[in-house]
């Protein structure tokens, strides 16, 4: 409803029930740890809801072995999106930011970072943690796929260009969700980087919207990139955190493997 002005042309003005809604401009709520979404005032009901969630990172893992001497970088984690409108959200929606996997001091697997979501209504999945105890012929010393529609598991190995089907990991985790070898390039777009397999010539997966993958101390140390989310950290004889959101751990040798960082959550709503 709107009110013109007497002895006025084409001037009209809002009244007070529009007025609440007209004046609200682009609302954003971030989230790097636990929280609640409160729904803001003065919206309409039919209000556009643009929600992002990263899952944590995965560890990477550690090998001092000396016929081995080195580990798998853990997987980034995966990024999930989705529009709601506002009157399909509660009051308020609970927020779960997936924990990075912690690091590991002894030789091992690392560990798989957690899974954030926006109450029940969307959900990313954390990376895989990096191999490390086995020896270089097993696949517990190569690098975790990163995370999106189903979790990251530690340790496993795939060759380049080969999408992550096995371990109850579903067909669209694996375009990022593998280990890289021989310079392919099989960077991920929304899925998680794969952290880095010990190979001369391998290298951590990069990302768009999920986490860098984790680097390997072997020779290419460094973790893989990305754009929106976290960076993977680095392997070396102590491994490197990835940076939240979402960055995969780097492996380590003798000492501690890197972390993955934590996952984020940001939600936007949008006037009608």
């Amino acid at each position: 409803m709107t009110t013109e002005i007497s002895g006025s042309t084409g001037i009209t003005f809002p009244d007070s029930s529009e007025q609440s809604t007209a004046a609200r401009g682009i609302n954003v709520q971030t989230f790097t740890s636990n929280g609640t979404w409160t729904k803001p005032a003065g919206y309409a009901a039919g209000s556009r809801v643009f929600i992002q969630v990263w899952g944590g990172g995965g560890s990477g893992g550690k090998n001092s072995t000396a016929t081995t001497g080195s580990s798998g970088g853990g997987g980034g984690g995966g990024y999930n999106e989705g529009w709601k409108t506002l009157s399909s959200l509660g009051s308020t929606e609970t927020v779960t930011i997936g924990n990075g996997g912690a690091a590991v001091s002894v030789n091992g697997n690392g560990n798989v970072g957690g899974t954030s979501s926006f109450g029940s209504h969307i959900s990313a999945y954390g990376g895989g943690g990096g191999g490390g105890s086995g020896t270089s012929t097993t696949i517990s010393d190569n690098g975790a796929g990163g995370g999106q529609l189903s979790a990251g598991a530690s340790g496993i190995a795939f060759s380049p260009g080969t999408p992550r089907v096995a371990v109850s990991d579903s067909y669209w985790q694996g375009s990022g969700g593998y280990s890289q070898g021989n310079g392919v390039d099989s960077d991920a777009y929304i899925h998680g980087g794969g952290g880095a397999r010990r190979n001369a010539n391998a290298r951590a997966d990069n990302s768009v919207w999920g986490g860098g993958g984790g680097g390997c101390p072997f020779t290419n140390t460094a973790g893989g990139t990305s754009v929106f989310g976290g960076n993977g950290g680095a392997g070396g004889t102590t491994g490197t955190a990835g940076t939240q959101p979402s960055g995969g751990g780097g492996g380590s040798t003798t000492g501690n493997s890197g972390a993955g960082a934590d996952g984020q959550v940001i939600i936007t709503v949008f006037p009608a």
